[in-house]
């Protein structure tokens, strides 16, 4: 339901996300209660059909705040719903309220408190007994100007026609606004101990680089940093194999699995679930730290996606196996069900990062383009998932990697921290570059190192994918890779073509914050 009022002296349009209720549960409730158990007290968890149809596909920031501050999102049972609407008492509840999303996406909760600001030709005496005449009840002076007060709204109709029906009253209420519950943070940078290593995030030019020549993460945070209104958003790392008791990764990881291989070409998978035998790998673990290392835990930096969920995949553990084994991985990652009878397609990857594959050249299979297909169009309960794919480090044109000429692979080459391509893959099919050269991210053995390749670039950028999805999680695959490219700086004083692209640069380097935009 769209609801158009005044805010600010100017007409503004917020819709008001009908069935989902926010609560505040009591104090005594959330010590001995579960969230989960919580939701299902006051309804059941929100359906993302339920906001399916929102301009801007929902881009709500920030819900994770909401949560810490101890508010639960429940499509609600009736009482609730009625409830939140009236603004009536409701056991277990200290408040119970609409969820809205202004135009620009940002999530806001209602409250019962009003400002108001009655005409100067009313003495102080005559505006307060105005307000008892309307029902309204003094909360307190506000000694920013006269006859300015807080008051909050009794039960009764709705907020947005309470509202409406006071601001129609404009002889006597120079203004009546909601005071709507909305995130107000500071400008946000990571307190990780080593972030100033990171310059794929802040690049200053005080290490010999250029001044951003980064992909602008810590603006972007400050919109989302992987939770989206329903849940965090899934990233699959699809490698070798990683750490996943690096004390940098494993509160990420929620789920994942490793294809064992029987050393004749064939693979069983098997399902994480604190496996004692999970291939633990340098190589994969840089990459899924360079998505997904957490972030403000006082160790090492933090991903592009600090906060999203982690899917560690692993296959092909000694390097040598069968594209076969690779397209299970990727369906896998995309639909879980694929091989593993107890998961569920629900719990499979919104984003997949890949950075396997050989020096140059690569013909692909069959079955490794129909898995890629699959996941591109399948995944995300049929949405389909956006696919990053690291190109060759090597210059050679991109045409000569099957795998990422692909049409539903997006291809990462790499930069360096003064704008410039770094001497991987060129052509047409690249996409975009990413910091890729000397960038900082976990390394076996629970610790952190610098490393160089188009294979830290990739999952880099995924997580960037991670980023918009949690801001738009009804975009599709290509909609997420028009954003990329969109939001991409024309970085290395070069000339781009007609297209807005260049052979060595594809669309320029990422830029996180166009991207969540």
């Amino acid at each position: 339901m769209n609801w158009n009022f005044r805010l600010g002296g100017k007409e503004v349009s917020y819709t008001i996300l009908e069935n989902m209720v926010a609560i505040k549960p009591e104090p005594q409730l959330t010590e001995f209660v579960t969230r989960a158990a919580l939701v299902e007290w006051f309804g059941r968890p929100p359906d993302v059909s339920l906001v399916r149809d929102i301009d801007n596909a929902v881009s709500l920031p920030h819900r994770e705040v909401f949560a810490r501050a101890g508010w639960i999102f429940v499509d609600a049972h009736e009482p609730v719903a009625r409830a939140a609407e009236m603004r009536l008492s409701l056991s277990g509840a200290q408040a119970t309220a609409p969820v809205l999303v202004s135009s620009s996406g940002e999530l806001m909760v209602g409250t019962d408190l009003v400002t108001v600001q009655l005409s100067e030709k009313l003495s102080e005496g005559e505006a307060l007994a105005q307000l008892v005449k309307d029902g309204l009840i003094l909360v307190r002076r506000l000694g920013i100007a006269e006859n300015t007060f807080e008051v909050r709204l009794p039960s009764g109709p709705s907020l947005s026609q309470t509202i409406s029906n006071l601001q129609e009253r404009s002889d006597i209420y120079r203004f009546a606004e909601p005071e709507l519950l909305q995130i107000i943070a500071g400008r946000f940078t990571p307190t990780d101990p080593h972030f100033d290593r990171q310059w794929q995030h802040r690049n200053d030019g005080s290490n010999g680089g250029l001044a951003n020549a980064d992909i602008h993460s810590e603006r972007a945070w400050d919109l989302t940093r992987g939770i989206g209104i329903m849940r965090p958003a899934r990233l699959a790392v699809i490698d070798n194999g990683m750490e996943i008791t690096h004390p940098d990764l494993r509160n990420g990881i929620v789920g994942g699995g490793y294809f064992a291989p029987d050393g004749v070409g064939g693979a069983t998978f098997v399902r994480l679930n604190g496996a004692p035998n999970f291939p633990a790998g340098n190589h994969g673990t840089f990459c899924m730290g360079m998505a997904g290392a957490r972030m403000n835990n006082n160790l090492g930096g933090c991903g592009s996606a600090p906060e999203a969920d982690l899917l560690a995949v692993a296959c092909l553990p000694d390097q040598v196996g069968t594209q076969t084994t690779l397209a299970r991985a990727v369906a896998y990652a995309a639909d879980p069900t694929r091989e593993d009878s107890q998961a569920s397609a629900s719990h499979g990857a919104d984003v997949i990062s890949c950075s396997l594959g050989p020096a140059t050249d690569w013909d692909m299979t069959s079955v490794l383009d129909l898995a890629i297909r699959f996941a591109n169009t399948n995944g995300r309960g049929g949405i389909g998932c956006p696919i990053f794919w690291a190109t060759s480090n090597s210059a050679v044109d991109v045409a000569r990697d099957e795998v990422c000429s692909h049409p539903d692979v997006i291809a990462v080459g790499r930069s360096n921290r003064n704008d410039h391509q770094d001497g991987s893959a060129f052509g047409p099919k690249l996409e975009f570059l990413a910091p890729g050269r000397d960038v900082y991210s976990t390394v076996s053995g629970g610790a952190f190192d610098f490393g160089t390749g188009t294979s830290y670039a990739t999952p880099l950028s995924a997580g960037v994918g991670a980023l918009v999805l949690s801001r738009y999680p009804n975009w599709t695959p290509q909609q997420v890779r028009q954003r990329l490219i969109q939001s991409c700086d024309k970085v290395g004083e070069v000339v781009y073509d007609a297209n807005g692209h260049h052979d060595q640069y594809g669309f320029g380097r990422l830029n996180a914050e166009q991207a969540v935009q």
